[in-house]
């Protein structure tokens, strides 16, 4: 039940995510990763938690093989009209292996310290060299994510409220669409946690090349950290 009901929230912020998402600010980090696969001339590449394809559409442009894989139906659809090859599909089931992994926006943030264990259990199982990622720094998670942000274009309605405590960033979800000149409610929790650098080394049972500071909103911070692993 648990499961599932990350699952539905996940689901919801897919349905809700172009309305809050920066597009300037996810091609830099786009950019960032295409800059670093080249530098470690990664030409095949497993993208975990594809989303809706744009990363896809950018590293193929460059020269780079993408397969994706999502939980999100919703977004997987987006990408596969945009003609990314991508299916629906944990990374542990996954029986083929590649070149090298990324995984981009958060994914590792939702989830805890005993999923993301298992997670990458599972994905040095189909990797051959490297695994890139990003993370949440603590500065953004406590002081950038908290509060309130609403979004609305001509159909839907949605607020996110998002707390911080105890390395935990919940964030409700409220989505109103607009049907038959009425406005159907939802509403789901999606939870994000905040990993020490420390943690991820030692959870991972890979070696940490290097890390990459980056800011994304012009912050003096580091608002994420990309980095990249080296299977052993």
């Amino acid at each position: 039940m648990k499961k599932l009901r990350k699952k539905m929230g996940l689901e919801l912020y897919a349905k809700v995510e172009e309305l809050f998402l920066d597009k300037e600010a996810a091609h830099i980090l786009w950019s960032k990763f295409i800059e670093i696969l080249k530098n470690y001339k990664i030409n095949e590449v497993l993208d975990i938690g594809c989303g809706s394809g744009d990363f896809c559409l950018m590293a193929n442009k460059n020269g780079i093989e993408v397969r994706g894989i999502d939980l999100s139906k919703n977004q997987l659809k987006k990408a596969i009209k945009k003609g990314c090859d991508c299916i629906v599909k944990n990374v542990c089931e996954l029986d083929k292996k590649f070149d090298s992994a990324v995984a981009i926006f958060d994914v590792i943030n939702y989830m805890n310290e005993k999923e993301l264990k298992k997670f990458f259990e599972c994905v040095k199982k189909v990797i051959n060299r490297y695994f890139i990622f990003d993370v949440n720094t603590l500065y953004s998670m406590e002081d950038l994510a908290i509060g309130t942000l609403k979004a609305e274009d001509e159909n839907r309605f949605s607020v996110l409220y998002s707390e911080f405590e105890d390395n935990k960033l919940i964030t409700e979800i409220t989505l109103f669409e607009k049907e038959n000149n009425c406005y159907k409610k939802t509403q789901k929790r999606i939870i994000q946690y905040y990993h020490s650098l420390k943690i991820i080394e030692k959870l991972s049972q890979m070696e940490l090349l290097e890390i990459i500071p980056i800011s994304l909103y012009g912050s003096e911070e580091a608002e994420k950290l990309i980095l990249v692993f080296k299977k052993v």
